[in-house]
């Protein structure tokens, strides 16, 4: 399962990196969408009773925006989301600046 998992995670950002690299070129196939690209990166405190709490939100959330294809408006397309949440190691490596303490999620 963790292989599977590798390979799903490298094709995710692979598929991103391309589409970020051809909505430089004028657009590219994205036409309109070439800056839909949100995107967020932080860290908030949790206990896991809490974590759970938010991936469920996170869940109501995602289902509070999906829609049969027959009720779908003009000009939608299919957004690929990924939500990645991990608890950050005890002791981060020295000088790790990949594994600073973030205080705001944004």
């Amino acid at each position: 399962m963790d292989e599977l998992n590798r390979h799903a995670y490298a094709a995710d950002l692979a598929l991103f990196e391309r589409l970020q690299r051809d909505s430089g070129e004028s657009g590219g196939e994205l036409g309109e969408w070439a800056d839909a690209f949100p995107y967020s990166r932080g860290s908030i405190q949790l206990t896991l009773p809490e974590l759970r709490a938010f991936f469920e939100e996170f869940i109501a959330l995602m289902n509070r925006y999906k829609r049969p294809d027959a009720d779908l408006p003009p000009g939608a397309r299919t957004v690929h989301t990924r939500l990645l949440a991990f608890p950050a190691p005890l002791q981060p490596p020295a000088n790790d600046d990949d594994n600073r303490r973030e205080t705001d999620a944004s």
